[in-house]
């Protein structure tokens, strides 16, 4: 693939920014405060993790208190890496990382092993408040019973 269709990326400051942004979602999820996640999304913005996209604030509040209090895969966390952000417009980013998640709860003296992994693929756009997430889709490439 030609370099010039691999993307622009962003300034070093906005890699910054967008990097918490996009851990800042995981780790709300992983403490149990999901119900908070509208804060980080415009008010269009979607997360689609395993199942039908819960599009916006009332559909993600709605996802994260599922998620903070009954949840399907209880005790997951997050881990993010291999971070990329190329810019689509002036205001507009789009993010990649890898997304691997653990669940708690390994037979003592046994190594707890990856639930899933996959690509996390965000859209951001920058607002007055900052950049905010318009959309969180996860590709599993694997996932365990």
């Amino acid at each position: 693939m030609p370099l010039e269709q691999i993307g622009n990326l962003v300034t070093d400051s906005d890699h910054i920014e967008l990097t918490r942004l996009a851990l800042e979602v995981a780790w709300r999820v992983d403490i149990g405060q999901a119900e908070t996640l509208p804060e980080l999304f415009t008010e269009d913005g979607w997360i689609a993790t395993l199942g039908e996209p819960n599009v916006g604030h009332a559909a993600i509040r709605s996802w994260g208190q599922m998620m903070d209090t009954d949840s399907p895969i209880p005790g997951v966390r997050h881990v993010l890496t291999n971070f990329r952000f190329t810019t689509e417009a002036p205001d507009q980013a789009v993010g990649t990382m890898y997304i691997t998640a653990y669940l708690a709860g390994a037979p003592e003296g046994q190594a707890t092993v990856p639930f899933a992994m996959g690509t996390g693929t965000d859209n951001y756009r920058r607002t007055a408040d900052g950049w905010k997430v318009t959309s969180r889709a996860f590709s599993p490439h694997f996932l365990r019973e």
